[in-house]
């Protein structure tokens, strides 16, 4: 009888573990969520929402994040704007969102809302998407987009902004 217990014991533990294997990773929060909980914040806050797009594996993804991170970064951006971090491999209907605001272009991609939702700037630039602004043309792009969106921003928070980006961005050897 005990053998019994054993073997039904280990079958049971044997079949939920391969059950769970089958199971999806465990996914953040949906999309839509994600971004009506910023448009809301951004609401209530008199905000803009800064909604990026990128993925698990994106080594640029990291590199845009680590930037809108630093401490004086988030300082001065935050003063203006939420911001909404969408992955559209780990939420759900995060690629459907993705394609709400344009084609597939890759990542990172982001769109300036205003707290209605409506798209006031975004990092298209003429159908080519300019990801974490590197070149001299896509770095200009992210600063028009930012100074579409937030008309507030000041020139001294315009050279915080440049010099960090300058010291995030990878050098060309």
């Amino acid at each position: 009888m005990r053998l019994a217990s054993i073997l039904l014991g280990t079958l049971i533990a044997t079949t939920v573990t391969l059950v769970r294997a089958d199971e999806p990773p465990t996914q953040g929060p949906p999309a839509i969520e994600l971004r009506a909980d910023g448009l809301k914040q951004a609401k209530n806050e008199g905000k803009r929402v800064f909604l990026v797009f990128g993925s698990s594996g994106c080594g640029w993804c990291k590199i845009f994040e680590n930037y809108h991170s630093d401490p004086e970064v988030a300082r001065v951006l935050g003063k203006y704007l939420v911001f909404v971090k969408v992955s559209i491999d780990e939420n759900p209907g995060g690629d459907k969102l993705y394609l709400e605001y344009g084609k597939q272009r890759g990542v990172p991609a982001f769109s300036i809302l205003d707290s209605d939702g409506k798209v006031l700037a975004d990092s298209g630039d003429q159908d080519k998407n300019i990801g974490f602004p590197f070149q001299p043309q896509e770095i200009e792009q992210y600063f028009t987009a930012l100074a579409a969106a937030c008309p507030a921003l000041s020139a001294s928070e315009v050279v915080i902004l440049r010099d960090k980006l300058n010291e995030v961005r990878p050098r060309k050897e």
